[in-house]
């Protein structure tokens, strides 16, 4: 009942600051579609669809309560000066409804299935990997200088630098599993305390965006737990993060270590009753009025999102997603310092295919996402590791836009995937097959 209770009481706590009784009636379907969706996850433990539903909650239904005005939307800071009509906040939020509808008939909660394939490499191979990874990433960064350098001042990361990141999150992932069941506590720990070294250097709170810090470093964190997390403590730390954390890397992702004077600055209360840099609902109502005055695509942004892995170098034509359309937009009339801005996926298959390629989208986005979770039932050490780099990615997937973000992600998954293939013994030793699932409820 924690779930249920959490988003109910944050609801109930915003609702008597929303701006009027349309804004209120607005974010009721899906306040519907998230408390259904935490309904169906029974277990005490932290399962992905927790943090699937609860991301929805916030941008679809705490952001709007809390950022519209009067016919303009953007919180207490509002930087958006576009005066919107009621239609467009209904039909940005018509989006939404059906585009995440589908995603109630996917099963996000683990089963308590025994693991039949448990794979336990060794760790001299694993930290091998680890360390070669870390040295690639760090020259694909421009060398080690530059790796140190603040987010403002780097360069995007190449597909390669991705790739290597990937396989040292993964590696690091693998350490942290295998420190969560060994006996040999001390030599564990220092295997540990090594990688987790390695990777503070390639992403920290100075150098990577906060998006890259929870997928590189959420799945660690998961490990470390074994994937024993319980429900309370996966909401009380998600407000935290909402609160508290996410602001603080907000600044210093940006500004690196010079920017630490500006952290007393921060409000947590005022945080918490207007969310800093949840502006997704914004975009989706701005995508509504600009395809007002454009023609539908046809494809186009979903071509954008899947071809994702194809370096405009190599395709200088390449279409670009639907988030890149609509922040330049903004950015062009002053209302955003940049055009890379958040866009939710069912906006780009409005953009393309208007409401009909919303609501088939959604579908088959919903199909992808169980299949994907079924993919990664592998485990490492008793622990799912696969499924925890769904889990750290999910809010920015959701937050989008999809075709920027997913090459980490992808790449995750695939090394991932990969060693679990790769090092899976041809015969299981007896009473390895009754080894039960630990991220379970």
């Amino acid at each position: 009942m924690i779930r249920l209770w959490t988003v109910l009481g944050l609801y109930l706590v915003n609702l008597p600051f929303a701006d009027s009784l349309f804004v209120v009636g607005l974010t009721l379907p899906m306040l519907a579609i998230v408390t259904a969706g935490l309904w169906r996850l029974r277990s005490r433990g932290f399962q992905i669809g927790d943090i699937f539903w609860f991301c929805l909650f916030i941008y679809f239904v705490i952001s709007p309560l809390q950022r519209i005005h009067g016919d303009q939307i953007g919180g207490a800071a509002a930087i958006t000066a576009y005066a919107y009509e009621p239609a467009e906040y209904a039909l940005a939020m018509m989006v939404v409804v059906l585009f995440t509808f589908p995603f109630l008939f996917v099963r996000m909660h683990s089963s308590e299935e025994k693991i039949t394939a448990d794979v336990r490499p060794g760790m001299p191979f694993i930290l091998v990997v680890n360390v070669v990874a870390f040295i690639l990433f760090a020259m694909s960064e421009g060398g080690f200088e530059r790796l140190l350098l603040s987010r403002l001042q780097q360069e995007a990361s190449p597909a390669l630098g991705m790739l290597f990141l990937a396989m040292q999150s993964a590696t690091a992932c693998l350490v942290a599993a295998y420190f969560c069941q060994s006996r040999q506590r001390l030599v564990s720990a220092a295997m540990l305390l090594f990688v987790l070294g390695l990777l503070a250097v390639s992403r920290n709170p100075f150098n990577a965006p906060r998006f890259v810090l929870l997928a590189v470093w959420g799945p660690v964190f998961l490990a470390i737990a074994g994937g024993r997390v319980s429900a309370t403590r996966f909401y009380g730390c998600s407000l935290l993060a909402l609160t508290v954390l996410f602001p603080v890397l907000n600044v210093t992702t940006r500004s690196g270590m010079g920017a630490l004077q500006d952290l007393p600055q921060i409000s947590v209360i005022g945080n918490f009753f207007d969310i800093p840099s949840i502006d997704v609902f914004d975009m989706a109502v701005h995508s509504i009025r600009y395809m007002s005055m454009h023609d539908h695509v046809w494809g186009e942004k979903l071509a954008a999102v899947v071809l994702f892995f194809i370096p405009r170098s190599a395709w200088p034509g390449k279409p670009i997603v639907g988030g890149l359309d609509v922040g330049n937009d903004l950015f062009a009339a002053g209302m955003y310092g940049t055009p890379n801005l958040s866009f939710f996926l069912g906006c780009d298959f409005y953009m393309d295919f208007g409401f009909a390629g919303v609501a088939l989208g959604g579908a088959v986005c919903a199909f992808l996402l169980g299949a994907l979770i079924r993919f990664t039932r592998d485990s490492f050490f008793g622990v799912r590791v696969l499924q925890f780099f769904i889990a750290a990615s999910l809010p920015i997937l959701l937050r989008g836009p999809v075709g920027a973000v997913l090459p980490l992600f992808v790449c995750q998954v695939f090394v991932a995937k990969l060693l679990a293939v790769m090092l899976r013994p041809s015969v299981e030793p007896s009473g390895q097959a009754g080894v039960v699932a630990a991220w379970r409820a």
